[in-house]
């Protein structure tokens, strides 16, 4: 295994993790009563590091 390909693979997994992060937290957020846009905030931020914070603070702020 080359050193590129494990790198590859490091970022694979990376950008799936990352993904589930934003699904998962835009679904949280739907559930919560959020708006489209909300949601989409949400799954932003998730995506960046901190998912509770994220689903609160979009529905919190209004926007």
């Amino acid at each position: 295994m080359s050193l590129s390909s494990f790198f590859s693979g490091i970022r694979a997994r990376r950008a799936e993790q990352v993904a589930q992060r934003r699904d998962a937290a835009m679904l949280a957020a739907y559930g919560r009563g959020a708006t489209d846009e909300q949601a989409r905030r949400a799954g932003e931020r998730a995506a960046r590091g901190n998912t509770d914070a994220a689903i609160t603070g979009s529905i919190n702020s209004g926007g």
